[in-house]
C-alpha cells in the first residue's frame, strides 16, 4: 500500500479544513444553527466523517463561527470608539450589530444560549459588551442617548430588533431597519418618559446571555 507523504496529508487536511468553514460561513447564515452537518459536508465537497474528525461536536464548528463575529464586533466598537461623534458612532455600531445578526441567522439563532457560556466566547462579547457601555457613557455624555439606559438594555432591545427583522427579511427585505430606527428614537432624551422597572441586575444578564 503506497502511503501519501505527511506534508502531502496535513495541505489536504488544511484545504478541508478551509472547505468546511467556507461552507459553514453560507450555512448557518442561512439556514441557522438547526441545519444539518451533511449539508454542510455536501456543499463544502467533503464527507460528515471529516468534518467530525475536525469538529467532534457540532456546536465547536458553529462556536468558531461566533467567535469570528465577536472578532468582527470588537473591531467595529474600536472603530466607533474612535470616532468624534459621540450619538453619531454609537447609531453606527448598533446599526453594525444588527445588521450582522440580520445576515447570519445562526449568529442570531446561538445568542441566548449555552453556547455563550463557553469561556473562549464569554471573553470576546465581555470585550463587546465593555466597548458597547462605553460607547453608550459617551452618547449619554453627549445628551445623544436617555440618561437611564445600561449597555444589557441596549443588548437586549437590538437583539429583539434583529429577530423579529429576521422573521420578515425573506417577505420584506430591509423592514428591520425601520424598527431600528423606532427602537433608536426611543433611546433620545427628548420627551422620555420613566422607565417601569429597574435596570436587570449583572446575574441577570448573565443568567439570560447564557440561555439561562
Amino acid at each position: 500500500m503506497t502511503v501519501a507523504p505527511e506534508r502531502h496529508l496535513r495541505a489536504d487536511a488544511q484545504r478541508n479544513l478551509a472547505r468546511i468553514l467556507e461552507a459553514a460561513r453560507e450555512v448557518f447564515p442561512e439556514q441557522g444553527i438547526d441545519a444539518p452537518i451533511s449539508v454542510i459536508a455536501e456543499r463544502a465537497g467533503v464527507g460528515v466523517g471529516t468534518i467530525f474528525r475536525r469538529f467532534p461536536h457540532k456546536d465547536e464548528l458553529v462556536a468558531a463561527l461566533i467567535e469570528q463575529r465577536g472578532r468582527q464586533l470588537v473591531d467595529a466598537a474600536d472603530l466607533a470608539l474612535a470616532g468624534e461623534d459621540a450619538g453619531k458612532a454609537f447609531r453606527g455600531f448598533v446599526e453594525f450589530a444588527v445588521s450582522t445578526q440580520i445576515t447570519d441567522r445562526g449568529f442570531c439563532d446561538a445568542i441566548g444560549t449555552e453556547l455563550f457560556a463557553r469561556e473562549d466566547l464569554k471573553s470576546f462579547f465581555d470585550v463587546v459588551q465593555a466597548k458597547l457601555a462605553e460607547l453608550v457613557s459617551r452618547a449619554q455624555a453627549a445628551n445623544a442617548v436617555r440618561a437611564d439606559v445600561t449597555a444589557e438594555d441596549i443588548l437586549f432591545v437590538f437583539h429583539g430588533v434583529a429577530h423579529a427583522g429576521l422573521m420578515l427579511e425573506d417577505v420584506a427585505p430591509g423592514a428591520w431597519r425601520r424598527y431600528l430606527g423606532l427602537a433608536l428614537d426611543g433611546l433620545r432624551p427628548e420627551g422620555a418618559t420613566p422607565l417601569p422597572r429597574r435596570p436587570i441586575s449583572k446575574r441577570q444578564y448573565e443568567a439570560a446571555r447564557c440561555g439561562g
